[in-house]
């Protein structure tokens, strides 16, 4: 049974989550985030599939990767999939032949450097207590905190070093990366700057969550607010530390005033900026431009998603022609992809037994669904 919902009916009972915007006075103000809803058991299904894509010639490659729960009794952990587009395109049987399942265990919210030969990731973890009911699940990744690795899970790199430190995004060059991360022990998100190699980390003195490189490798695209916890939305900041008596230097403007629009994404090629939003009564994928910055009243978001249920967590393809996203339609989870003028939305894969919501809000995990992941699409 697919989750569709109201938005304005059901936000008075959303779970709080991560985005906090700093006040004035160094008060909080909390933003609370939709839920997405339970999920139900999906068994394997094939793709439900869409108006063909027109010619080879049009096809989009490169390479997604995604993380969900394994609930197998022998799995039970995060993990997270790459898939090769080109041969999904083909159909399910050479999607399945091409699928890879990174080796590294309880890992999420992965993140492909823009060559696709590097994979950056949230690390879970072993389970904190020996009554856990993950203690015999799959051998975990002990790292608990961001690392990026091969795409065959060597040439380990940690970067940061606090379980807190999540959604890693990297610079067009494949060089750094941005995080989010609520290690001050405030539950205020605040955004963070760091080598690949784990060198050189940067407080940016923004709170915030979410961050999206733009391709000249200068700026980036957050979800937050002003620096008196208002005007509450997409912004754009310059990715460079700043002194404590200079916070807020780095931040530009914002892009679109939307307080629930979540997970920007800044296009590899161009302004566009793609999120997700519930602005339309569910979850769907918009487009907004980078150009009405500072001028949200001229800044026409496009929405590009229409399905009931859930549409998110946007990713751009390596040319900038397309977007991939987390989608629910038909019942079952799956990977989509849609042009940027809203045609042929086509479905990649379609899991089998993969979902958000964990059987138990225990550590290391606490209570988390499909909007605290994150995609990424490379080469």
């Amino acid at each position: 049974m697919r989750q569709s919902w109201r938005f304005g009916a059901r936000l008075a009972a959303t779970t709080a989550v991560a985005l906090l915007a700093l006040g004035v006075a160094g008060s909080a103000q909390l933003l609370a985030h939709p839920p997405g809803g339970s999920l139900v058991d999906w068994g394997a299904g094939l793709p439900a599939q869409a108006a063909p894509i027109e010619s080879a010639a049009d096809q989009p490659g490169g390479h997604i990767a995604f993380s969900f729960w394994n609930r197998a009794s022998n799995r039970c952990t995060y993990e997270i999939n790459i898939i090769d587009v080109a041969a999904c395109l083909k159909g399910p049987e050479a999607c399945q032949a091409n699928r890879r399942v990174f080796s590294l265990n309880n890992v999420s919210e992965p993140a492909l450097s823009p060559a696709g030969e590097q994979l950056a990731f949230r690390g879970w973890g072993d389970p904190s207590s020996d009554k856990s009911p993950f203690l015999h699940c799959a051998p975990a990744l002990k790292a608990r905190y961001i690392a990026n690795t091969a795409l065959d899970g060597t040439n380990f790199r940690g970067t940061g070093g606090y379980w807190e430190d999540s959604h890693p995004s990297w610079s067009p060059d494949g060089g750094r990366l941005l995080f989010d991360s609520q290690r001050n022990g405030d539950k205020i998100s605040r955004i963070y700057l760091i080598n690949a190699d784990g060198s050189d980390e940067q407080d940016l003195r923004l709170a915030g969550q979410e961050p999206s490189w733009a391709p000249d490798g200068q700026r980036f695209v957050y979800r937050g607010c002003d620096l008196t916890g208002n005007r509450c939305g997409l912004w754009v900041a310059a990715a460079a530390a700043v002194k404590s008596w200079d916070t807020g230097k780095n931040l530009i403007g914002p892009v679109w005033q939307e307080a629930a629009a979540a997970h920007p994404a800044w296009s590899p090629v161009s302004d566009d900026i793609a999120y997700q939003s519930p602005a339309s009564g569910s979850w769907d994928v918009w487009l907004v431009s980078a150009q009405g910055l500072n001028n949200s009243a001229g800044a026409n978001p496009r929405q590009l998603t229409h399905a009931p249920g859930i549409d998110g967590l946007p990713s751009w393809s390596p040319d900038g022609q397309w977007l991939a996203y987390l989608s629910d339609s038909g019942g079952n989870w799956g990977i989509w992809i849609v042009r940027l003028d809203g045609s042929q939305a086509h479905q990649l894969f379609a899991y089998d037994g993969g979902v958000y919501q964990l059987p138990d809000p225990v550590e290391p995990y606490g209570s988390r669904d499909w909007y605290d992941e994150q995609i990424s699409w490379a080469r």
